[in-house]
């Protein structure tokens, strides 16, 4: 036990003092293996290669290439132009484009922060020049930006799924429900403070005209998901694969669909995705050595005892995970914290009867709550960034929208059929 206090006592205390979350949790690490005479060059980094060695991993690097290549390809303005055909009508006009833009885009991108980068570029100087508050503007965009890892594809299931073992695809298809409710949730929020604010509604009147020519030119975009998500159910592709296809569609529509996207642009667009690969596969290789530390320390036994000694109610043990994980997402990212807490975690809610599909989604939802909640969430900083407001005015702005999305988890929770309704029709778990 004291090993582990010495393990998250060096983790924040050199989080505190402003170490990047990879340097603090590789030297809390390193620190607890010097303490117990296992610390060797060797030892460090097997265990950092080992997170990586697995299959499934590579559809990190593939979802994000097809991200960045959709984004740069003209995807994001069609799909906005389409949204706005779409829901621009209703009263709180582009705050619900944003919705419904981010929501299409989460089929394609897999990343919140993907999401609201492609999305919040284009819809924030909009909202802004349409005369929408710039703190509201790049709030609707960072908390819909969430929806993005939970509507499949998503990265950070991905990464649940090496850790745990579980299916990748019954994951995916367990996000839809979730992500769909977060994007109803969000939008009746935007709807009720547009006409609490009796705000006008600028978008052109709805017709089918334009909802029709929106639509065509949007196809290609609109495609997507529906290939990556009915490959893998029609068991086509498995999830990995389904993220090298969605790639080269990817690459196939900007440059010879839209004609957007130009040759030049391919070696600037896939060494970005290859940097923000590298930045999470990082993560991913000291998140494993950090959790072969907490295994060698025995924490998910320790773990799993006192909560069978303690709680005997599931919602109970639910509820103290959930508060647990929403703690940690104020710090860590969700890549980081999906690594280190499903090794521990798994064997508690197993041992209670959870079903891990259903767990995987809940805590995705949790986490990527965190990428808007300060002071870390990552989300807040690219959108603020985008509205030029400072992190306090988007930090004030954001509470109702985290609000909804928790809100959302809590039904999740308390019903878990939400996310298993789906995987059951497709998948025997």
């Amino acid at each position: 036990m004291s090993s582990l206090i010495v393990l998250f006592g060096v983790f924040f205390v050199l989080l505190l003092l402003g170490t990047p979350i990879i340097f603090s949790l590789a030297a809390a690490a390193m620190v607890v293996l010097a303490s117990i005479d296992l610390l060797s060059p060797q030892l460090v980094m097997q265990r950092v290669y080992a997170g990586l060695d697995s299959f499934p991993m590579l559809a990190i690097p593939f979802f994000m290439a097809a991200g960045a290549l959709m984004e740069h390809g003209g995807i994001s303005r069609r799909l906005v132009n389409f949204s706005s055909y779409l829901v621009g009508w209703i009263s709180g006009g582009l705050g619900h484009v944003a919705v419904i833009a981010s929501t299409i885009f989460a089929g394609i991108s897999g990343s919140a922060v993907a999401d609201t980068t492609a999305i919040g570029s284009t819809m924030i100087p909009m909202m802004k020049r349409r005369g929408y508050d710039a703190s509201f503007s790049a709030s609707v965009v960072a908390a819909a930006g969430v929806i993005g890892p939970i509507i499949p594809p998503s990265i950070p299931l991905v990464l649940y799924g090496v850790v745990s073992g579980v299916s990748i695809g019954a994951l995916f298809m367990g996000g839809i429900i979730p992500g769909l409710m977060m994007t109803v949730g969000l939008m009746v929020l935007i709807y009720l403070k547009a006409k609490r604010s009796n705000w006008e509604i600028e978008a052109e009147p709805f017709t089918y005209a334009g909802l029709w020519q929106s639509f065509k030119s949007a196809a290609g975009a609109l495609v997507m998901p529906l290939i990556i998500v009915g490959g893998i159910l029609g068991g086509v592709f498995t999830a990995t694969e389904a993220a090298v296809v969605a790639t080269v569609y990817a690459l196939l529509v900007g440059l010879f669909g839209y004609r957007e996207l130009k040759f030049s642009q391919l070696p600037e667009l896939f060494y970005s995705a290859g940097l923000n690969t590298a930045v999470v596969m990082v993560i991913v290789g000291v998140a494993n050595l950090v959790g072969y530390v907490l295994t060698i320390e025995q924490l998910p036994l320790l773990l799993s005892e006192w909560f069978s000694d303690h709680i005997t109610n599931v919602l109970i043990l639910l509820l103290v995970i959930n508060i647990l994980l929403l703690i940690a997402g104020c710090f860590l990212d969700g890549g980081s914290a999906i690594i280190v807490f499903t090794p521990v975690l798994l064997p508690v809610i197993k041992s209670f009867g959870i079903d891990p599909v259903f767990f995987g989604v809940m805590m995705t939802v949790n986490l990527m709550i965190g990428t808007v909640t300060p002071p870390v969430g990552l989300s807040l900083y690219i959108a603020s960034g985008i509205a030029n407001i400072s992190i306090t005015q988007i930090c004030k702005a954001i509470f109702p929208f985290l609000l909804v999305q928790l809100v959302v988890l809590t039904l999740v929770t308390l019903f878990p059929e939400i996310v298993l309704l789906v995987p059951k029709q497709f998948y025997s778990f």
